[in-house]
């Protein structure tokens, strides 16, 4: 017979299993960067960015006028469990920001209570986020730089394929400059997400 694991030895496994999952995940999530265009120049740059066609569950809403942005929390928890406590790399200072931000998005982050006495929302998410920070709107970008967002418009049946992203960059001088990056839905007129790049 084929032998069998005792039961005092499941909580350790499922703990093995959960560990692993978090290092792929993790693994996952930082493989491939997001190369923006370089800051500090003249720059107009669009890109198509597909995104995630079904809601991740569990999931956070985000509202942004008529645009709804679903956030993955498990992706967001395995970020901020990532942070290093110090850093002494590059990679290393990058994954404790990523993970502060993470770590925002998901303190600001609200349970949803419906009035029909449910405990999701339209979207089927259980939280929401009404008011964005600066760190949480730092990544909310990254995810949708990332492609691991799901972006709803109010009235469309189905999550948008893709959004568009500008990187727009203007110098005027040698200490004189901004950059902004503006997200939006192709189709749209005007974007939905508007956050400084970079300021000289």
């Amino acid at each position: 017979m084929p032998e069998t694991l005792p039961p005092s030895a499941y909580p350790r496994y499922r703990s093995t299993l959960f560990s692993i999952a978090l290092m792929l995940v993790s693994t996952a999530l930082t493989a491939a960067p997001v190369v923006r265009p370089p800051s500090g120049t003249d720059v107009d740059e669009t890109r198509m960015v597909s995104q995630r066609t079904a809601p991740p569950q569990p999931c956070i809403a985000v509202p942004l006028g008529r645009v709804t942005v679903l956030l993955d929390p498990q992706e967001l928890a395995v970020r901020a469990a990532a942070r290093p406590a110090q850093w002494t790399t590059e990679s290393e200072r990058m994954a404790l920001i990523e993970g502060q931000r993470a770590a925002a998005l998901l303190a600001a982050a609200t349970a949803t209570v419906p009035p029909n006495g449910s405990t999701a929302t339209a979207h089927g998410c259980s939280h929401t986020v009404t008011t964005l920070d600066a760190q949480a709107q730092y990544t909310l970008l990254a995810a949708l730089e990332a492609g691991s967002a799901t972006v709803l418009v109010a009235g469309d049946k189905r999550p948008a394929a893709a959004v568009a992203i500008r990187y727009l960059g203007t110098r005027c001088g040698p200490l004189c400059g901004r950059g902004l990056l503006m997200v939006s839905v192709p189709g749209q007129s005007a974007p939905f997400l508007v956050q400084d790049w970079w300021v000289s």
